[in-house]
C-alpha cells in the first residue's frame, strides 16, 4: 500500500511538472522583459537628457561655454544697445565715473548652479575658462576686493550705469557673497567683452553673464583714481569755481600758494586699514609722475592745508573745517597733468581721522596756464645777462624723448629768437634729474636735445648750422635732487650761447 502511494505521488509529479515549469518560464520571461523595459527607459532618459543639454549648449554663446552643471534660467538679446563697463585699459580698478561706453549687440544669460559653488570658486573657474577660450582678463575681483555690498554693486552697475534694462530671471541683491570678472577677446575683427557677475545665496548660486559684441568703444579719461581699497564717503562735483593750491616753495622755504579757476571735483575717502597718510600721498606723487605730469608740492605743509581750507572764495561748503579738525599729521600733495586742451590739477589732503586714515581727493580741470612761459624777449635778456637760459616749457613723457604737443608755444618763441639772431650759434643741452641709470640719462638728455633741434629746423625753419644738440644727463644740477621740487628744476633744456 505504501509502495502504491509513493508511485501515485511520483506519477502526479510527472504529470504536473510540465505545467509548473511552463509557469515558471513565463514568470521569468516577464521579469526579464520588465528589466529590459526599465533599462531601455533609463537609456532613453539619459539620451534625451544628453540631447537636451547639447541643444541648450548650442544656445550658449559660441566663444564661451556655460559652467558645468549650470541651468539656464534667462536669456535676452538686444541687436543694438549701449552698455557701460566701469573699467579702464590703464589698470584693473573699478571706475564708476570714468566708465567705458560700448555699443553693439548685447546678450544677457542668467544661469543657476548648486549653492556649494560659491562666488570665489566660480571666479577662479571662470578665470581659467576665459583664458582657455583666448580672452584677456580685464578685471577679476572677489567680494573683499570689490569692497562694496551686493546691494551697492547692483545700484551702481545695473541701475546707475543703466545695465538693468536687459532684465533678469532673479535679482542679485542681498547675496551671501559675490564676484565679478570681465574679459575681452578680438575675433574676426570684432572686440567681444564678457562681464560675468556671480552671486551666491543659501539655496542657489546665480551667474549673470553679459556678452557685448562691441562695434563702438569709447573710453573716458581717468584722472587721479582713488587709492585701491578706499571707501568713498561723499562725492561732490562742485562746478566752476576758485581753488587755492600749493605750486611750489617760496625763497623762504614756505609753500607758494596760487589761486586757480576751473571745474572742481571733490571726493572724501577712508583709506584701507594699515595704510598711512604718507603712503597715500606717495601713491599720488608716483601716479602723477607716471602720467607725464609734474609734482608741484608733496609733503607736510600747513600753508597748503590752510589754503585747502580757505573759506573766502571757496566753492562749496562740502569742503569745510570739520573735515580737517579731525585730521592729525597732515600730508599734502599738489600735481598737474597736462593734456592738449586742458590741465588737471590733482590735490590731496590726507591725515589721521577719528578712527581711520582719511583723505580728500580734489581734481580741478582748467585751461592750460602760462606758468613762466618762455618768450623771445626773456630769452634775449637772459643771453645778454648770463649767456644761457633754462627752458621748462618743453614737455616730455617720463623716460621718453617724444615732445608733448603743448610744447609748441615755447618752441615757436625759441625759433623766433634764433631767427632774429642768425649770426650766432647755440648749444641745445638736455638735462635730467638723478633718477635711474647715469648712462641712460646721458642718452635720454641727448636724444631730447636732438629731437628739439629737429623740431626747430623742420617745423620752424631755423638754420640747422646755428644749433648743436648735446646731453648732460644729471651732471649739472641747479637744485638738490633730494626733493621733488629740486628734481623738477633739474629736468630742463638749456640754450647756451657759443
Amino acid at each position: 500500500m505504501r509502495k502504491c502511494s509513493l508511485l501515485l505521488i511520483v506519477g502526479l509529479l510527472i504529470i504536473i511538472s510540465p505545467s509548473m515549469y511552463a509557469q515558471i518560464n513565463v514568470s521569468g520571461a516577464l521579469n526579464r522583459a520588465s528589466k529590459e523595459v526599465k533599462k531601455s527607459k533609463k537609456e532613453k532618459e539619459v539620451k534625451e537628457k544628453a540631447q537636451k543639454e547639447e541643444t541648450e549648449q548650442e544656445k550658449d554663446y559660441p566663444l564661451l561655454s556655460r559652467f558645468e552643471g549650470a541651468e539656464k534660467v534667462y536669456e535676452k538679446v538686444a541687436k543694438w544697445e549701449k552698455y557701460k563697463l566701469p573699467v579702464n585699459s590703464n589698470d584693473s580698478y573699478l571706475h564708476w565715473e570714468a566708465f567705458t561706453k560700448l555699443e553693439g549687440k548685447i546678450i544677457r544669460y542668467q544661469y543657476k548652479v548648486s549653492p556649494d559653488n560659491n562666488s570665489t570658486y566660480l571666479l577662479k573657474m571662470y578665470k581659467t575658462k576665459l583664458e582657455n577660450a583666448g580672452f584677456e582678463i580685464v578685471l577679476a575681483l572677489d567680494g573683499e576686493e570689490l569692497g562694496i555690498s551686493s546691494q551697492t554693486f547692483y545700484k551702481k552697475y545695473y541701475s546707475t550705469l543703466g545695465n538693468s534694462k536687459f532684465g533678469f530671471a532673479f535679482g542679485t541683491q542681498r547675496c551671501r557673497d559675490h564676484s565679478l570678472i570681465i574679459g575681452k577677446i578680438t575675433k574676426d575683427g570684432k572686440t567681444v567683452f564678457a562681464s560675468i557677475y556671480m552671486t551666491a545665496f543659501d539655496n542657489t548660486t546665480l551667474i549673470t553673464q553679459d556678452i557685448i559684441e562691441a562695434e563702438e568703444i569709447e573710453e573716458q579719461a581717468v584722472i587721479a583714481v582713488p587709492y585701491h581699497g578706499s571707501t568713498l564717503s561723499y562725492n561732490d562735483k562742485l562746478g566752476y569755481g576758485e581753488f587755492y593750491v600749493s605750486t611750489g616753495k617760496t625763497s623762504e622755504g614756505k609753500a607758494k600758494i596760487t589761486k586757480i579757476e576751473g571745474y572742481i571735483h571733490n571726493r572724501f575717502f577712508r583709506a584701507p586699514k594699515g595704510r598711512s597718510a604718507l603712503e597715500i600721498i606717495k601713491n599720488y606723487e608716483k601716479a602723477v609722475a607716471e602720467s607725464g605730469g609734474q609734482v608741484l608740492f608733496s609733503g607736510q605743509s600747513q600753508e597748503g592745508i590752510n589754503a585747502f581750507m580757505k573759506v573766502n572764495g571757496h566753492p562749496h561748503p562740502a569742503i569745510n573745517d570739520y573735515n580737517y579738525n579731525v585730521f592729525k599729521a597732515y600730508q599734502y600733495f599738489c600735481g598737474i597733468i597736462h593734456s592738449e586742451d586742458v590741465d588737471y590739477f590733482v590735490v590731496v589732503a590726507a591725515g589721521k581721522g577719528e578712527y581711520d586714515i582719511c583723505y580728500h581727493l580734489v581734481t580741478i580741470e582748467t585751461k592750460p596756464m602760462d606758468m613762466d612761459m618762455v618768450s623771445a624777449v626773456n630769452i634775449s635778456e637772459s643771453m645778454i645777462a648770463e649767456g644761457h637760459i633754462a627752458i621748462y616749457d618743453i614737455l616730455f613723457e617720463t623716460g621718453k624723448s617724444e615732445i608733448n604737443p603743448r610744447s609748441a608755444a615755447a618752441l615757436k618763441n625759441i625759433a623766433n629768437f634764433l631767427i632774429a639772431n642768425p649770426e650766432k650759434q647755440y648749444l641745445i643741452v638736455g638735462h635730467t634729474d638723478n633718477v635711474g641709470d647715469f648712462e641712460a640719462n646721458i642718452k635720454l638728455s641727448a636724444d631730447r636735445a636732438n629731437v628739439i633741434v629737429n623740431e626747430l629746423v623742420e617745423k620752424y625753419s631755423v638754420n640747422k648750422d646755428q644749433l648743436k644738440p648735446t646731453g648732460a644727463g644729471s651732471m649739472s644740477p641747479v637744485a638738490t635732487n633730494s626733493t621733488d621740487e629740486g628734481k623738477a628744476k633739474n629736468r630742463r633744456v638749456e640754450i647756451v650761447e657759443q
